[in-house]
């Protein structure tokens, strides 16, 4: 039988940064060689599955380092352009060393597959955190916004920025065990995942006129595929925010085409009352600013929102700095007022106290249209109130009327 052909390997070396762990005793190596191979890699276990691809547990061969394997979706390999996204995005994320993104060891292609490895955490995704907990206090949204806020920093800033495209609570990871009480103090450290994944579903999709995203966090430029900046994962961010302290999303409805309608169309409800309460002034502003329709009345960049949140950000709760992350399972499954006015923060000192979270809260949180989804750019017809259509009527009432007479002035 003549051997399987080697893998394509794309030359971005597996990151020498963190120690590799010991050597397995004798008969875990003896385990290991019945466990099956995904090019350099062997995979102990499945950790998750969703709709962009599959994570397992798995090993380096030679340094015996344990990862995160994500496998792609097969679909997403047979198309040229994705394998060419694949190699510009992840070649992109692989250069980037951030404390709040998990970082990307090694990229390849291999057995027709797109695979990516990424450094091994044992956590819990903010979605698990949410359901868990409830709304959660506005100190702890703000400690979790300033670290996303900081992880898309560091994307949007590199030299070829990366726009997540789509973040939400699924794509949070959350350090450390995943414990009950409102009074966990100081939450987990914040890693974001996944960035540049929806490119590479939107170039494999073949069309350029197209967005790809899940519905409920979507900006209303990206669900009418117009060219997207960095501000669209601002908005995210927004959406992200205003879920956590009210414990579902802003915006809700039957189906995903008044959802997406609601996400371009309406302003952002006012907060509920008991997540307002106590709430610093700044920070609702700036939650408000981020849901802006328009790209351009959003906050400047992430670096701006994250200096925005630093004033009500407490010292124990703020994000880490660089170099004081630790490598610690990707449980990564891919599986919604009046405009409140701009103001500047109130520091921290002058806020009321946060709020608990309610015990029960979590069975309230509203069904999500979650599916990831491929939104066509043209636009289709959004709904439009019983004032607008009157005045329409009307209006072409009125154009029949002055035709009609002009042909009779005419014919006289």
């Amino acid at each position: 039988m003549a051997p399987a052909p080697a893998p394509k390997i794309i030359d971005w070396p597996l990151d020498q940064s963190a120690q590799p762990e010991p050597e397995p005793e004798p008969e875990q190596t003896a385990q290991l060689a019945g466990l099956p191979q995904i090019g350099d890699f062997t995979v102990h276990r499945l950790l998750g599955e969703g709709g962009m691809g599959r994570v397992y547990e798995a090993r380096e061969r030679l340094s015996k380092r344990r990862v995160a394997l994500k496998v792609l979706r097969s679909e997403l390999a047979r198309s040229t352009a994705g394998r060419q996204a694949f190699v510009n995005e992840m070649g992109i994320l692989a250069s980037l060393d951030d404390p709040h993104i998990v970082r990307c060891l090694h990229c390849t292609e291999a057995e027709g597959e797109l695979v990516m490895a990424l450094e091994y955490l044992e956590g819990h995704t903010l979605r698990e955190h949410m359901l868990r907990r409830g709304p959660l206090p506005w100190d702890e949204v703000v400690a979790i916004a300033s670290q996303i806020a900081a992880a898309l920093a560091a994307a949007h800033g590199a030299e070829q920025a990366i726009i997540h495209r789509d973040l939400k609570p699924e794509n949070v990871m959350l350090l450390g065990a995943l414990e009950p009480g409102a009074s966990e103090r100081p939450p987990p450290r914040v890693k974001v995942m996944d960035f540049g994944i929806a490119k590479i579903v939107q170039a494999a999709s073949g069309a350029t006129t197209h967005s790809v995203g899940t519905l409920q966090y979507m900006s209303p430029e990206q669900i009418d595929a117009l060219p997207l900046t960095p501000r669209a994962d601002l908005y995210a961010l927004g959406l992200l925010m205003w879920e956590l302290l009210a414990g579902r999303p802003p915006f809700a409805a039957e189906s995903p085409r008044l959802l997406l309608d609601k996400q371009c169309t309406e302003p952002a409800p006012q907060l509920p009352a008991d997540a307002r309460r106590g709430l610093p002034r700044g920070v609702e502003a700036l939650i408000h600013q981020l849901l802006e329709k328009a790209p351009e009345d959003r906050p400047a960049d992430a670096e701006a929102v994250r200096a925005r949140l630093e004033p009500f950000c407490p010292a124990e709760l703020a994000p880490a700095q660089p170099g004081c992350g630790r490598d610690i399972a990707v449980d990564a499954v891919d599986a919604v007022p009046a405009h409140a006015p701009g103001s500047e923060p109130t520091p921290r000192a002058d806020a009321a106290p946060s709020i608990p979270a309610r015990k029960d809260s979590a069975a309230r949180v509203a069904p999500r249209l979650d599916t990831i989804a491929l939104v066509e750019g043209t636009a289709g017809p959004r709904e439009v109130s019983a004032k607008t259509a009157a005045l329409v009527i009307l209006g072409l009432s009125a154009l029949a009327g002055l035709i009609t007479y002009l042909i009779r002035a005419l014919l006289a």
